[in-house]
């Protein structure tokens, strides 16, 4: 076992027993709270999934706290940057990270990090889970995953499967089902979502691995076919796609998901108030509304719940990069 091998081990061994909090409950656990605006630190830039759902909730929370929620945007390295200025906040509640599934999997990516996940990172709300799908464009000569398996271990060498970058949640899918299935084929990265779906769509790559959110557009529209979705269910909108469990293929049931974590070390009173307001909030009906049509799966999960569910699914994550022989680095 090399060094990075033993590290990502360590960590999946360590976050077993993390993130834990007693789940008592009062009528208002912490009713000096918030004293002061709330900040909820965007890890990815303006317009994107997480920035959305952070304006529209923060919105609800300023008018129940009485209190300003601001939202700031800080990109950059993987998402590393925002995730680490929360990390180092004062751990009073009045700082929070909004962020994806990635902030699970940078670690087991990346040979160091500025901060410890597991450590430094309170779980406080899941607010939403997204599957990934494996999509070909409408005029594809496939319409279900075992064609699509045919088609690509006749022609071997000659398929790429597109994803929306290095490390990805789509990155770490396409090479296990890869692995999987034994095919023969190409990650293609591209910059972002749209070129990636535009290119797909356009039949110049074979395949991609979107989250469903960002295609359902295209899907719905009839320009794209979904053939398999990651996750343990169906998805809502899409009865009649199975899962790549239904289908044979194991391994690719955690969710991407959205969450909501404060710095270790909030009083736990003020993590139980917090996680309350932002399970109220996902229920909702304008903002469960939004995320339905976004393509999300609303979930509205507790502090509690949230910890179990990543206490769970980190060590896949990490086993899956570690297979995959995939690094940021």
């Amino acid at each position: 076992m090399n060094k990075i091998q033993a590290v990502r081990r360590t960590l999946c061994v360590a976050l077993v027993g993390g993130w834990a909090l007693a789940s008592a409950q009062t009528a208002d656990p912490a009713p000096d709270f918030p004293g002061k605006p709330v900040r909820i630190i965007v890890n990815s830039g303006p317009g994107v999934s997480t920035d959305i759902l952070a304006r529209q909730i923060g919105a609800r929370l300023a008018e129940q706290w009485k209190q300003p929620v601001v939202v700031e945007n800080k990109p950059g390295a993987s998402g590393t940057l925002g995730a680490d200025f929360v990390a180092k906040s004062p751990a009073d509640g009045h700082t929070l990270l909004i962020g994806v599934t990635n902030l699970v999997q940078t670690q087991f990516l990346m040979r160091s990090l500025p901060y410890d996940f597991s450590r430094d990172l309170k779980p406080v709300a899941l607010l939403a889970r997204g599957p990934n799908a494996l999509v070909v464009a409408a005029t594809a000569p496939v319409n279900t995953l075992a064609e699509y398996i045919a088609l690509v271990k006749s022609q071997p060498g000659k398929h790429a499967y597109g994803t929306y970058g290095n490390g990805t949640t789509a990155h770490i899918w396409g090479e296990t089902f890869r692995r999987q299935a034994g095919l023969d084929t190409v990650h293609a990265p591209f910059k972002s979502s749209a070129q990636m779906l535009t290119d797909v769509t356009g039949g110049q790559i074979g395949a991609a691995w979107p989250d469903l959110a960002s295609a359902m557009g295209l899907v719905q529209g009839g320009k794209l076919k979904v053939l398999a979705v990651t996750g343990s269910q169906r998805h809502p909108s899409l009865p009649q796609v199975p899962t790549f469990a239904e289908s044979g293929i194991k391994g690719l049931e955690p969710y991407g998901w959205y969450g909501i974590f404060a710095p270790a070390g909030t009083p736990e009173k003020v993590v139980r108030k917090l996680s309350a307001a932002w399970v109220d909030a996902v229920h909702a009906v304008p903002i469960h509304t939004r995320m339905v049509e976004m393509g999300l799966v609303p979930a509205g999960d507790p502090y509690d719940a949230f910890a179990a569910m990543l206490r769970s699914d980190t060590p896949v994550w990490g086993k899956a990069i570690q297979d995959g022989g995939i690094t940021l680095d």
